[in-house]
């Protein structure tokens, strides 16, 4: 027996939109350029420090002495004047400020007429630590021209202390840290061609083996690893590299006075080099200029049949 057929019935009433075929423009989804980072995985390491509003504020004497261990030495006592003329940026007018114990402001036409000051701000030891619940002292010690952190401060004024801006400093350091990995991991991953050429630029003796290159490499990338970073995309590091070249295949030769072409037994000259400078300075930057480019033409011509 023959199963019935299920008819299904459409309603007039249905409303369906009309199909439209899409183009291939109307299918692609923009998507968000990712930023690139050199926090090498390191989850919040860009993210800003959220100060604790009660934590205390640290002041600290520039002037400092070193006993004969080397441990740094500050006066026992040092007094600072409550009272100073300062810029204020706000109103743009100098405006004399003091520090009163009691007073709601530093500033003198919102103090008491009769208000005076009573006593030197004391430094201990070279330090002086105010607590939130001091705002006014803090406010002062801010604004003083004595403040070598204060970046509104009269420059004929001279600064006796600095604020000690811990977060800061901390920032400062993890930041100095992140740029040596990013120097330690370019010394570990150049190809080998490109790390002996600034290996030579840098200076760095390549009759040896690789290992002791990158060893060497690395010293002077956790010694400066901003400047070695940089010194790498520099284009006149290049041009070093291939005048480099050139001198080891005896394309060209030089002295402390000048570089010469080598042909047979002649040298020709090719410039004067100042005195104090480095031959394969002075000839890269010559060759980075409109006067000096076809002598890099040259040399690249001879080192192509080295290649």
């Amino acid at each position: 027996m023959k199963k019935a057929k299920k008819v299904i019935e459409v309603k007039e009433n249905i409303n369906i939109p009309p199909y439209q075929e899409k183009s291939v423009e109307d299918t692609i989804v923009a998507e968000k350029p990712v930023k690139k980072t050199n926090t090498h995985g390191i989850k919040n390491l860009n993210k800003g420090f959220i100060k604790n509003p009660k934590e205390a504020t640290t002041y600290r004497l520039i002037k400092e002495r070193r006993d004969r261990k080397g441990h740094i030495k500050f006066p026992i006592v040092y007094m600072l004047k409550a009272e100073d003329i300062i810029f204020d940026e706000e109103k743009g007018v100098n405006r004399k400020i003091r520090y009163i114990p009691g007073e709601s402001s530093i500033f003198e036409d919102e103090q008491k007429e009769d208000a005076k000051v009573k006593s030197p701000i004391t430094f201990s030891n070279g330090f002086l630590r105010v607590d939130y619940t001091n705002p006014t002292l803090k406010k002062f010690l801010d604004m003083c021209n004595s403040n070598s952190s204060n970046p509104n401060r009269v420059a004929t004024s001279p600064a006796s202390f600095k604020l000690m801006d811990y977060a800061k400093q901390a920032q400062e350091r993890l930041q100095k840290s992140v740029k040596s990995m990013d120097a330690l991991k370019l010394v570990f991953e150049l190809p080998l061609d490109k790390l002996l050429g600034y290996a030579q630029v840098l200076g760095v003796r390549v009759d040896k083996s690789t290992d002791e290159i990158r060893y060497d490499m690395k010293v002077l990338a956790e010694k400066d690893p901003e400047k070695f970073i940089t010194g790498l995309d520099d284009p006149k590091m290049e041009i070093k590299q291939s005048l480099l070249r050139a001198k080891d295949f005896g394309i060209i030769d030089w002295n402390a006075q000048q570089v010469m072409w080598v042909q047979g037994d002649t040298r020709p000259v090719i410039t004067k080099v100042p005195l104090g400078v480095k031959p394969v300075d002075f000839l890269a930057d010559k060759c980075m200029t409109d006067s000096g480019s076809s002598i890099m033409d040259q040399i690249k011509i001879h080192l192509s049949k080295y290649n």
